[in-house]
């Protein structure tokens, strides 16, 4: 799901929750703790849940700051005020510091792309207001889109998630849009040979605009609002094309 080895994400017009667990609230992201978190007592789960919650948060200042290569467990450790090793009680290191940041950055997307949908609306409307949603989110959140999209993975593999560090909220996503666009074929009288390829046109085009929104910008772009609103429009006008090719075009 990126430009450079993406894996396809997206689809639910109803917005079941299947299991996920609660993400951060919509259009907030974690910052910082500025005042040192209290010590944890040992077997104290809520504690225990803050100070990570805590720990993450200072993972994602530190990244703003200088990137993947800020984040270590000794700058984690002075930015709260504790110990490297008492860290450790918490996430196995790095790594995992990082797939944590990952998995909620990606619970707040699917939770935003949840709010998006009206049950009520037809298909075509809802497959647009996922693509708004979707492109908004990352607009509005380019520290996200630079860790996720142009950060190389605790795997060491560039732009590769571990799947298991985003599951279940990963596949929460990949369903969302797998289902929305299933709805999508069927109200245009379409097959369901094209699904797969219609969410990777519609992944590979939005990312796209996102990279030169947010990637580019030595560029002289002019009107971004009249940019975005062509490129929703190219969108979804390309995957519906994908999933009915021989539907009659307008003249």
């Amino acid at each position: 799901m990126r430009p450079r080895d993406t894996e396809a994400a997206w689809g639910d017009p109803d917005g079941q929750r299947s299991g996920t667990p609660e993400a951060a609230p919509q259009g907030c992201a974690p910052s910082a703790a500025r005042a040192i978190p209290p010590r944890v007592r040992r077997g104290n789960q809520e504690d225990h849940r803050r100070l990570q919650e805590a720990i993450v948060a200072a993972a994602l200042e530190l990244f703003r700051q200088g990137g993947t290569e800020a984040v270590t467990m000794q700058a984690l450790a002075r930015l709260l005020g504790r110990s490297a090793m008492s860290l450790y009680r918490y996430f196995d290191g790095k790594n995992a510091v990082l797939q944590e940041l990952w998995r909620v950055v990606f619970g707040e997307l699917l939770l935003v792309l949840r709010g998006c949908l009206d049950p009520r609306s037809s298909a075509q409307q809802r497959h647009r207001a996922l693509v708004e949603g979707f492109v908004g989110f990352w607009e509005q959140r380019p520290d996200y889109y630079r860790l996720v999209y142009l950060t190389s993975s605790p795997s060491g593999q560039p732009g590769q998630v571990q799947p298991q560090a985003l599951m279940p909220v990963y596949g929460d996503i990949l369903a969302l849009f797998a289902r929305i666009t299933r709805a999508l074929a069927d109200e245009l009288g379409s097959g369901h040979d094209r699904l797969a390829l219609a969410d990777e046109l519609r992944l590979a085009l939005a990312l796209g605009y996102l990279q030169a929104r947010l990637a580019n910008p030595r560029y002289p772009w002019g009107d971004f609002a009249r940019l975005r609103e062509a490129c929703v429009e190219a969108i979804v006008g390309a995957v519906a094309r994908c999933l009915a090719p021989d539907a009659p075009r307008a003249a």
